[in-house]
């Protein structure tokens, strides 16, 4: 479904990614883990199209998209849900819910996609008329999430989740993103929390220095030396 071929980049002159090659198939949750500033976060926005390859290519569904600008490669069904959240505070849930559904025309299809939303996050429909800048930590991330789909997205580019959460917080958005993959959404996933992270997904690449170390099924890559002591905490 979605493909990184051979990729280098970057910001200006500063060079992040050399030679990455990372694929996604329908119905998978995939991770992509590693240490800060290695370069994960850039990956995605590359995909994203926010920034663009200096070297390599980017295919989604067969075609390539790293020449296309982010809101064309965002209605072709690639959704970026960043580390922030990116919400507007000022707006009820219910509005943000909204805005994730700018590019859908049809506004009964807009009110099924709410209501599926509503179905898969209750506390959401608690809240749909509350400011989204007065919600809880958990319930933000939550809302970034349900933004993200509100687009009818094939594949959801999810970046660190757990970022400024606390433990028990961090739980409820790994339920959420559990969620997610059993009704069918395809998700790639950035996270520093490599422990539960590889628990829960099917497979894992691992990134270091701006280069893919190791890929494989998440449970194999449990069992490997350098995973367990490099970000399990395992001799």
């Amino acid at each position: 479904m979605l493909e990184l071929k051979n990729i280098y980049g970057g910001y200006q002159k500063i060079k992040v990614l050399f030679d990455v090659n990372l694929k996604v198939k329908k119905g998978e949750f995939v991770a992509l883990v590693g240490p800060n500033g290695v370069g994960k976060t850039t990956c995605l926005r590359t995909m994203a199209g926010i920034l663009k390859p200096t070297k390599g290519e980017v295919f989604f569904k067969g075609n390539r998209i790293d020449g296309l600008p982010p809101h064309k490669i965002n209605r072709m069904g690639i959704s970026f849900i960043t580390a922030t959240g990116d919400l507007f505070n000022g707006m009820t849930v219910k509005e943000n819910l909204d805005m994730g559904a700018f590019i859908i025309d049809d506004k009964h299809r807009v009110s099924q996609l709410r209501d599926k939303i509503f179905e898969l996050f209750p506390r959401l429909e608690q809240r749909k008329k509350q400011l989204a800048g007065t919600l809880s930590g958990g319930e933000q991330k939550m809302l970034s999430l349900a933004r993200g789909l509100m687009g009818d997205p094939t594949i959801l580019l999810v970046d660190e989740p757990s970022l400024g959460l606390a433990p028990n917080l961090v739980l409820s958005v790994f339920e959420a993103l559990i969620k997610l993959k059993k009704t069918g959404v395809t998700i790639l996933l950035v996270e520093q929390n490599v422990n539960t992270t590889l628990k829960i997904t099917d497979r894992a690449y691992v990134l270091e220095q701006g280069q893919i170390v190791l890929e494989g099924k998440s449970q194999e890559l449990m069992k490997n030396d350098h995973v367990k002591n490099s970000y399990l905490g395992l001799a």
